[in-house]
């Protein structure tokens, strides 16, 4: 069965030969059996036996009330990635069970008449919920050629209807970010074909022309490539058209700037297309790119044509601070494929696993990143030279990132992966990347659907209560068409 898993080269031939060997092994055992020291059974436990006692009693105050004050993202610690580092598929069957039993409660609620709950205060009980609870967000970070590994990521997601609303990408994963942002969702899927989209985003330029423009890249080239896979459309156009939150960082090419989180929040008007374009500029490669955004007569300008920006991953590769402020993020999924960050994380672990090997590996690692930080720093506040202190700046940024999120998607180091990092891919390559990604995702879709569940569902009863929409499946009752989020695959 063991081959049967490395050689599956799609999620449900995968999952079958992964239970089964987690049925030889006796971790469906483990699964069934309710305690453990990773997490609070008992609590669990007890609540999911309240929603189901209130919903077999139609007590339809104290679901309401009980669902309210208590749910919380991570109760209990059901969100600790310990629980998923034992069976191949899924976790204690007592955190998928409570989770869907959740969502159900919420998914009957919104959908039934209640003359306890009229439509403001259903909606109202929603909303609070809903913010209180917090979103998930996909982060694709930069990785130049590397980045096809997002492909895969977001295949795998997409067609387990697990890509959450919100996403963000930095340099090479803002290609793929933008890319599935100015699409509608039933066009997603031929995007992840690889014969659909273009890939040769390299060109290298003559020694005249390296000199004349100071960047070894042929920028035109990167232009054409963005263009052929992203749509021409601002921010906020975006966002009404595949009702996603594109977010896609900048950073400052010149001084007194800082890196810049661009959406439809922050730049409603500002043209996608470039935004991608100098993610993608990174310094000696590109040159840096100026912005552009649409006036008040719907015509295209320069925004602020005397700034320039660059590369995103420079200085915010994850912008998870600003995601919680501005989208209510609490809990994010991390797909990292930056060459320089790679050989210092493991794609088979997670923060906080125990162990002394990796407890010695996180404080080398901190102790490393804290030393190099303080050197650089020192270097940039007595350092005469500004060129050399901007060089020094963008380094120190680098070292003091955090790579990491709540769930990690990583791709295995090898020297093939950093041979191609500035290459044209061939599609062999491509296809490769990207069943890469499919498979470093898999083992980690249960923890996702479990993790994501009820804050999709919180999204879904939102939406359909704003606009009185009918849910899927359910007739003329009240949902989203197209997400399909409370399906019953066990544990």
């Amino acid at each position: 069965m063991h081959r049967e898993v490395e050689a599956s080269t799609s999620y449900s031939q995968w999952r079958d030969a992964a239970n089964e060997l987690d049925r030889r092994e006796g971790w469906d055992e483990w699964q069934a059996d309710e305690a453990s020291d990773d997490y609070d059974w008992r609590l669990i436990r007890s609540r999911l036996r309240q929603i189901r006692q209130y919903r077999d009693q139609h007590d339809i105050l104290k679901l309401i009330h009980h669902l309210r004050q208590g749910l919380h993202w991570n109760l209990g610690n059901i969100g600790n990635p310990r629980l998923y580092a034992h069976a191949r598929v899924g976790t204690k069957q007592l955190v998928a069970e409570y989770t869907r039993e959740v969502a159900s409660a919420l998914q009957w609620i919104c959908e039934t008449e209640l003359a306890e709950l009229p439509h403001a205060a259903k909606l109202k009980f929603f909303k609070e919920i809903e913010l209180s609870y917090g979103r998930s967000a996909l982060m694709l970070s930069g990785g130049a050629t590397l980045g096809l590994f997002h492909v895969g990521v977001v295949k795998a997601l997409f067609r387990e209807s697990l890509v959450p609303l919100v996403m963000s990408g930095s340099s090479a994963g803002s290609v793929v970010c933008a890319t599935v942002g100015t699409r509608a969702a039933h066009e997603v899927e031929d995007l992840l074909d690889p014969e659909s989209a273009y890939y040769h985003f390299w060109r290298m330029l003559p020694m005249r022309d390296v000199i004349r423009r100071r960047a070894l890249m042929d920028q035109d080239q990167l232009r054409k490539a963005i263009a052929a896979n992203v749509r021409d459309l601002t921010f906020e156009q975006a966002q009404n058209l595949s009702g996603r939150v594109t977010n896609i960082t900048v950073s400052p090419a010149g001084t007194n700037q800082q890196p810049r989180l661009l959406n439809h929040l922050t730049f409603p008007y500002l043209y996608i297309r470039e935004a991608v374009l100098a993610s993608c500029a990174v310094p000696l490669l590109f040159p840096p790119v100026m912005l552009m955004t649409q006036d008040e007569h719907d015509e295209r300008v320069p925004y602020m044509p005397l700034l320039r920006w660059n590369d995103g991953s420079l200085k915010s590769d994850l912008p998870i601070l600003r995601m919680r402020r501005l989208h209510n993020v609490n809990h994010f999924i991390v797909s990292q494929t930056n060459p320089h960050v790679l050989p210092f994380v493991s794609g088979k672990r997670e923060p906080g696993d125990r162990g002394l090997r990796n407890a010695a590996r996180d404080y080398l690692y901190s102790t490393v990143r804290g030393q190099s930080k303080s050197i650089l720093d020192l270097a940039r506040q007595n350092l005469p030279v500004s060129g050399v202190r901007r060089t020094l700046d963008a380094a120190s940024s680098i070292l003091d990132q955090d790579y990491r999120g709540n769930i990690n998607i990583l791709p295995d180091v090898s020297l093939w992966r950093y041979a191609n990092v500035t290459a044209n891919p061939s599609m062999e390559s491509i296809k490769r990347f990207m069943l890469e990604g499919e498979r470093a995702t898999w083992p980690r879709i249960e923890m996702i659907r479990n993790q994501t569940l009820i804050s999709q569902m919180l999204d879904q009863c939102v939406r359909a209560l704003e606009q009185l929409r009918p849910l899927p499946g359910t007739g003329d009752r009240v949902r989203r068409p197209e997400l399909r989020v409370v399906r019953d695959r066990g544990a």
